[in-house]
């Protein structure tokens, strides 16, 4: 009930995405500019963070590959090196 009365007493408007409050007339980036800072900042982030991700597993699927291929090639030199003797 206490509760109940303080909510109705304070009655306030707030806006989570503005820095500034109603009544000041300010410019445009204190306004509205650090959420869109905030949004630009956490996309660089994520793109920053998937593209290590690609690159560990392209690098990956390229040592195992060229890994591969020289398993390949020693083995084939074994069998020229045994036809030979």
């Amino acid at each position: 009930m206490l509760f109940k009365q303080v909510l109705t007493t304070t009655t306030r408007t707030v806006r989570s995405y503005s820095t500034a409050t109603n009544k000041s007339k300010g410019s445009f980036y204190y306004q509205y500019g650090t959420p869109l800072v905030k949004c630009a900042v956490i996309a660089s982030a994520t793109t920053m963070a998937f593209q290590l991700l690609w690159q560990h597993l392209e690098y990956q699927e390229y040592r195992d590959d060229a890994d591969a291929y020289v398993a390949k090639l020693e083995d084939r030199l074994k069998t020229l090196e045994e036809q030979q003797r």
